[in-house]
């Protein structure tokens, strides 16, 4: 047998629809059993839905896990007394998404966002007119649009920063523009505007529809996957071997384990690492695309009130800051349920120097800004609960976005198998829907297609 090279457009939709073959049937349902050993490197939501699709149509899964839990960067906490998603947290484009049909599998309540109920503030605390932040949008649009245009004209790549110093310079001095530039594009993205390509950043694609929320957790996704999978948490893995006959792989505890294939669904920033040895090593392209893909910072700071200070009608709030990335953006958590807490994040041009800092410090940036915003004289926190995806040596970093140099071949190299038994999958390998969950899942199910494709051939 071949190994198999990229996908054209045309094989991952045939593929995808055998995925989605795979993870409806079960053995009682879809003839007989798909015989085969496969390991699934991570318990993300990308391994979560290969292991499902693969059990169910047969085949001997076990997942090994570093953690001491299920679902990877989507993670609900509850010890602030309500669900609190330290990472994914949205699903974006609910229209025709596979997370909303695997939400409704969940009976997961859902809360539909609307984007257009946001106050933002100026530095001063002022809050900026209605039809001041209507007209601003509409520049932020043609600034995008003149984005677009010069991408199309140029022989050679820069980032979003250095094409806006030719193409619209004013627009990184306009704080209106640089909230816009912050709360949508790089939050949108996870990377900084000096890191994000000017020609590839939004060349992917995207579901239609409002947003969703899901109030009490993203982890109900997950553990409806997780039902019934052989799963081995706070297992990580330190070595992945193959050959023509076999795959091994080695676990921290210096455990064995063979297999037919494995499928590698590591975070690309946990990649990046070179915490697990490859052998053979990874071909050279694939090598090259972990080290030029980048990997954004996108933190949060989930602070919890006694009683609100704010307009709990409103769903957002937005502060234009001094600094790129630094809580421009807040989520009032009231509009969806009965808890006090804004949530507000540290986007990648602050979010690394924000890992830095401790809890204490983080939670005074954040009530100065705040003070700023509804007055000197609101209420401390009753919690505060800071994440640091970065620093996270299972994830590396929040999710990866296109940096300057990188193509969509770099993402579908990611994608790329190595001969027949070791596979690749993550929202990293996505090159339409990367920095996603449902990019992730859908990875997930086309390996899982392969997986059997060659299982039966």
């Amino acid at each position: 047998m071949t190994g198999f090279g990229p996908l054209s457009r045309r094989e991952f939709l045939s593929l995808l629809s055998l995925a989605g073959l795979l993870s409806a049937a079960s053995p009682s349902t879809s003839g007989c059993p798909v015989e085969g050993h496969v390991i699934v490197v991570g318990a993300g939501i990308a391994g979560l839905a290969a292991a499902r699709a693969l059990a169910d149509a047969g085949v001997e899964v076990e997942v090994f896990e570093g953690r001491s839990y299920v679902g990877g960067r989507i993670c609900t906490d509850r010890s602030l007394g309500f669900p609190f998603d330290l990472g994914a947290a949205w699903i974006h484009g609910p229209d025709g998404n596979p997370i909303t049909d695997l939400a409704a599998r969940a009976q997961a309540r859902t809360f539909l966002t609307n984007d257009e109920s946001v106050a933002i503030y100026d530095s001063s605390g002022q809050r900026v007119a209605g039809e001041t932040i209507v007209t601003g949008e509409r520049r932020y649009r043609e600034i995008i649009r003149k984005l677009e245009a010069g991408s199309r004209q140029r022989t050679r790549d820069e980032s979003v920063a250095g094409a806006l110093q030719r193409l619209a310079p004013d627009a990184l001095e306009d704080p209106l523009m640089r909230y816009f530039l912050s709360a949508y594009m790089e939050f949108d993205t996870g990377g900084a505007l000096e890191r994000l390509s000017a020609a590839e950043w939004q060349n992917d694609e995207k579901y239609p529809g409002q947003d969703v929320l899901l109030p009490d957790g993203y982890d109900a996704v997950t553990d409806l996957l997780a039902q019934g999978l052989t799963i081995h948490t706070g297992t990580a893995v330190k070595a992945i071997a193959h050959d023509a006959e076999q795959v091994v792989v080695t676990t921290a505890d210096g455990q064995s384990h063979a297999a037919d294939a494995v499928v590698v669904t590591l975070p690309l920033g946990v990649l990046k690492q070179n915490t697990v040895a490859f052998t053979p090593s990874l071909p050279a392209r694939k090598r090259e695309a972990i080290r030029r893909v980048g990997v954004g910072v996108v933190n949060k700071v989930c602070l919890v009130f006694g009683e609100p200070f704010w307009d709990v009608e409103t769903q957002y709030f937005g502060y234009q800051s001094d600094v790129m990335g630094k809580y421009a953006y807040l989520l009032n958590t009231r509009t969806f349920c009965e808890v006090n807490a804004l949530v507000t994040f540290a986007f990648d041009s602050y979010g690394r120097t924000f890992e830095q800092r401790t809890d204490a410090q983080i939670g005074r940036e954040v009530m100065d800004t705040l003070r700023t915003m509804f007055g000197a004289d609101i209420p401390a926190p009753k919690q505060t609960l800071v994440t640091r995806w970065g620093a996270d040596p299972f994830a590396g970093g929040a999710y990866s976005f296109a940096s300057v140099g990188v193509t969509r071949q770099d993402f579908e190299a990611l994608a790329a198998p190595v001969g027949n038994r070791l596979y690749f999958a993550g929202e990293h390998t996505s090159a339409a829907y990367r920095g996603t969950v449902h990019g992730a899942y859908l990875s997930g199910l086309r390996e899982a297609a392969r997986i059997r494709q060659w299982l039966t051939a």
